[in-house]
């Protein structure tokens, strides 16, 4: 006999993304989402649509900026710097510019003669900068040009060149050579009041060389943490402690194919590896984040580790650029996933439109801001405005599989749904059951630009299960997802299944 259910509110999505690849819908909580492309869940118990990339129409760049650095001057009233490594065709990375904000211009300040990625460190008021153990000589940035010497301060006679650069810790400067797996080191700085400072190197000493040489793994990072500067590999991490101080062993069993994948927050520092996402306290052990979206996590291609790129947004979320990943039949273009540290929540950016190369934090003295480049020379700031470099982007929120009886094997069907949403009139409503192909959906209705949108004369197949989506485009204000009613549900029965 038939029964009638009504008023079934579906949960508010406390508990974010958690796909099916982690924990099949059956056990799922209630309160999850299959997927939300383009939207978060920083408002707890809504969905909000992601801010754009406001285009800065920088001038003065030739080709793509492939790697970021920072120069921040002493106080004095001098405005900081942003250094970008640049170039086009087999001259990729053979161009570092400096970002004047005043006018808005890039301006050639070194020329390369390798084309090798540059790293970056600040120290003594000038920034380090390699581009690989056979690349250009190291020097330093004094906020005007690139030299080696500036006041009393000179890189020392000898001091190698290497892929990976860390300037401060411990009082000195430090240069990972990754195909010689060696890490040189300078003398600790000597100072001279009132503002001299004297760096010195040896180079039959100054150096540890003790990473698990022919392992088969190279340096892939530096990173400070407290009390220890560690030394990534592809699998592994080794702790510096100091001069001739280092782990004779691992330290931990998973590293980072990418410098550019460490980022460091409000509590701790955060890295990919090949296994998934990790959070790194230096008390503990590197403890998984990943688990809820490890099928996007699967599907990053290996040939993409070594160009994954982070950044903190300075308050609670970090994000990462993992190119394109195809996930369940879907592909997303330029793949960026999200995680919240407060609400450990995932959600997924794509940003169809604009193939992010690198991302940056940087106070530039006005704004702290998050910098980001694409491989069509643009230069923008992600998290600005409501549209991607003047471009609208797609928006979708996935429900989980849902039966509604304590029986899956019931037949049911939907009469009449309610969306709440503000800003959120063109979204279309659609829905799949147990019996769809991947990614056909059926058409329920549109969303109105009323904050209920009902839809009385809704219906829906026949279903044992049954999942609902909201999708479309956007390109104004942000559009927030408060969550969705069914007006009723008729339960069928067994005899219809």
């Amino acid at each position: 006999m038939s029964k009638t259910f009504k008023n079934i509110r579906i949960p508010y999505p406390t508990e974010g993304i958690i796909r099916t690849a982690q924990l099949n819908d059956t056990i799922a909580p209630e309160n999850s989402v299959q997927i939300a492309v383009n939207m978060n869940f920083d408002r707890v118990g809504a969905i909000i649509s992601r801010t754009g990339i406001q285009d800065l129409n920088s001038t003065g760049l030739s080709g793509n900026l492939h790697y970021f650095g920072t120069w921040n001057p002493l106080p004095g009233g001098l405005i900081p710097k942003l250094l970008g490594q640049a170039g086009t065709g087999a001259n990729a990375f053979k161009q570092i510019y400096s970002w004047n904000r005043t006018s808005n211009t890039w301006v050639l300040v070194r020329t390369l003669v390798q084309d090798v990625p540059a790293r970056f460190s600040q120290f003594l008021g000038v920034t380090w900068m390699v581009n690989g153990s056979q690349g250009d000589p190291v020097q330093f940035f004094n906020g005007t040009t690139f030299t080696t010497t500036f006041g009393t301060l000179s890189v020392p006679p000898g001091f190698p060149r290497g892929d990976f650069i860390h300037a401060g810790f411990e009082g000195r400067v430090w240069v990972a050579d990754a195909m010689l797996d060696v890490v040189y080191f300078t003398d600790i700085v000597q100072f001279t009041p009132p503002a001299s400072y004297t760096l010195t190197f040896d180079i039959t000493k100054n150096f540890i060389k003790n990473f698990s040489p022919q392992d088969g793994e190279s340096i892939t990072g530096f990173f400070r943490v407290p009390r220890a500067l560690l030394v990534f590999k592809q699998n592994h991490i080794y702790r510096v402690y100091g001069a001739y101080s280092v782990d004779n062993y691992p330290a931990y069993n998973v590293g980072t194919f990418s410098q550019e994948s460490i980022v460091q927050t409000k509590d701790g520092i955060y890295f990919h590896h090949s296994s998934g996402f990790y959070k790194f306290n230096y008390d503990g052990q590197p403890t998984e984040i990943s688990r809820k979206v490890i099928d996007f996590v699967k599907a990053i291609e290996k040939a993409r580790y070594r160009e994954i790129r982070g950044v903190y947004d300075g308050f609670d979320a970090i994000e990462w650029i993992v190119g394109a990943v195809t996930v369940e039949g879907a592909t997303f273009r330029n793949c960026v996933m999200r995680y919240t540290i407060s609400t450990q929540l995932w959600t997924i950016y794509d940003y169809a439109a604009s193939s992010l190369l690198a991302l940056i934090r940087f106070d530039d003295g006005t704004e702290i801001r998050s910098f980001v480049s694409t491989i069509v020379s643009q230069f923008g700031v992600i998290d600005s405005g409501n549209n991607d470099f003047g471009a609208p982007f797609y928006i979708e929120i996935i429900d989980r599989w849902r039966s509604f009886t304590d029986m899956y094997a019931k037949a049911k069907s939907i009469s009449g749904l309610n969306v709440y949403t503000e800003n959120g009139a063109g979204l279309r409503l659609e829905y799949q059951t147990e019996k769809s192909p991947p990614n056909v959906w059926k058409y329920l209705d549109t969303v109105t630009d009323q904050y209920d949108a009902l839809f009385p004369n809704a219906t829906t197949d026949d279903f044992a299960n049954v999942r609902l989506r909201l999708a479309g485009n956007t390109s104004g204000t942000q559009i927030i997802y408060h969550g969705m009613e069914i007006l009723s549900i008729q339960d069928k029965g067994f005899e219809q299944n």
